[in-house]
């Protein structure tokens, strides 16, 4: 069977090749199962009619399409679907615009069209415009009404149930091939880093945008002791206020930012880190939650659908409802909790069990 994954969204997280991309991962695991995969790619900046292709693997490819964008919602044109010979479509929809034609060429063309959804609301902070975005993603729960649907987390399975859609749950998994080890002690990779060795050391990878509350980071700082430093991965809109705020409240020597790093050169962090921190309180998934477990680094986050999940309170981290619990939480942390989280991540948040449990059920539609 050929399968194609389409992304839809042309925002400017989340892009190809800057971390462990979901899709690129259950593609690889379709592949590893025998099937063929071809994941499609907005390109809002291609000329006309050209594509790129990217091996990912025997058995599976990235096709980067020319595409138009609406803010980060992205159009693009799907005869490539007819000309590869696709058989089952698997739309990463959630609440995109996109969604309603992919499945009316689907229907058109014969092609099966599943949904993988993380997130059905807006997470825009302007009022108005998560208003107009939520009236009109109520055209993709009709179309997940009618057709199979998997869901990444159960909070997200549970509104779907309660918007009339029979969703399976299906989780995000984490690609192991591409995260290199990390030879050497903790305190090796800390010193290989340029890292202090004394007292806790927090990590945070992410964008610096409003909805990931990354300004939190400077108040937990604060309300650590005085030999708890950071290192912050990211770079967004809320970069230069961030700065700021660290410096307002005399924290910027304890302070490492870096803009940005290819995937695996942030690895090493994960390990040298005694914490990891998450803010956002509409986390879809998170993978870099599940790259800091797979080091080995407890996460503190707040409470959301991806969070919830993942971490199992007590034991691979904490989980929280406002700022002020991260400092106690952090003073919580036990050795135990390392091999723990490590452990989970092997035994929750494999691709292949996810791409088993997709297999399993487009058979049973197709013979029902």
């Amino acid at each position: 069977m050929h399968i194609a994954i389409l992304q839809i969204y042309c925002g400017a997280s989340g892009q190809f090749g800057s971390y462990n991309c979901q899709e690129v991962g259950l593609a690889k695991s379709f592949a590893a199962l025998g099937h063929r995969c071809t994941v499609a790619y907005p390109d809002t900046m291609a000329e006309a009619a050209e594509e790129r292709c990217v091996r990912l693997c025997p058995g599976a490819q990235a096709l980067f399409l020319p595409a138009k964008g609406l803010g980060v919602h992205a159009f693009y044109n799907l005869d490539f679907l007819c000309r590869l010979g696709v058989d089952q479509v698997l739309l990463l929809a959630d609440n995109h615009l996109f969604a309603p034609a992919v499945h009316r060429f689907c229907r058109a063309h014969g092609i099966a069209c599943a949904n993988y959804i993380g997130a059905l609301k807006s997470d825009s902070h302007n009022a108005a415009k998560r208003f107009v975005m939520d009236f009109l993603a109520r055209r993709n729960l009709r179309c997940f009404q009618q057709s199979v649907t998997f869901a990444k987390t159960p909070a997200i399975a549970a509104m779907l149930s309660a918007h009339g859609v029979k969703a399976q749950l299906a989780p995000v998994g984490l690609d192991l091939s591409i995260i290199p080890p990390v030879p050497g002690t903790k305190a090796q990779v800390r010193a290989r880093l340029g890292l202090a060795q004394s007292g806790l050391l927090l990590l945070y990878v992410g964008r610096l945008d409003p909805f990931k509350r990354p300004l939190d980071m400077a108040e937990v700082l604060s309300a650590c002791p005085a030999d708890t430093r950071l290192v912050c991965i990211g770079k967004g809109e809320l970069s230069a206020a961030l700065a700021r705020r660290f410096e307002e409240l005399g924290l910027a020597d304890r302070v490492t930012m870096i803009a940005a790093l290819p995937n695996e050169q942030v690895q090493p962090y994960y390990h040298a880190a005694d914490a990891f921190l998450n803010f956002n309180d509409h986390e879809i998934f998170g993978m870099s939650i599940l790259e800091a477990l797979y080091a080995g680094c407890p996460v503190i986050a707040r409470h959301a659908p991806g969070p919830d999940l993942i971490v199992q309170p007590g034991k691979t981290g904490f989980l929280v409802t406002d700022t002020a619990e991260y400092a106690p939480a952090l003073q919580r942390l036990a050795p135990a909790m390392g091999p723990a989280a490590h452990q989970s991540v092997l035994e929750r948040f494999q691709w292949q069990a996810t791409a088993q449990t997709m297999l399993a059920k487009w058979e049973e539609a197709h013979h029902g």
